[in-house]
């Protein structure tokens, strides 16, 4: 009976343990697909901005150059979550050597980087539809 005790809390301790290292993995991927989102979304920025500079360029086009701000804060607010993904990252690499309370803090902050990646992909549908409207 006790040897049945023993090897049933050995399993569970490996299941236990392989949940936690899928959970980890699982983490891992949402930032990777989130990355390559702002791969993706980084260069359709750029492709949008080069659209909007050559409609200020068109004279018979009237679209006020102001219009530029606006994808080129998109550009910069994904720079700046990219650099902030790469911190959080970088300071997860050494996980190990954290107190629970700082990894809480890491965790919630990459909670707020995913925020502000839903923010950015919003904002860039808005871009496109002030895109298309300037066209017509």
């Amino acid at each position: 009976m006790e040897v049945d005790i023993e090897q049933t809390i050995k399993e569970f301790e490996e299941t236990f343990t392989r949940m936690k290292s899928v959970e980890e993995d699982a983490k891992k991927e949402v930032v990777k697909y989130f990355d390559r989102i702002h791969d993706k979304l980084f260069a359709y920025q750029l492709f949008i901005l080069a659209g909007y500079i050559s409609l200020v360029a068109i004279p018979s086009i009237r679209i006020s150059p102001w219009w530029l701000i606006i994808p080129f804060i998109c550009v910069f607010r994904l720079i700046y979550i990219d650099w902030r993904m790469m911190e959080i990252n970088r300071k997860f690499s050494n996980v190990t050597n954290m107190s629970s309370h700082e990894i809480d803090q890491l965790t919630n902050i990459q909670q707020n980087i995913n925020l502000n990646s839903l923010e950015v992909i919003l904002e860039t549908i808005i871009v496109t539809i002030g895109f298309l409207w300037a066209l017509l």
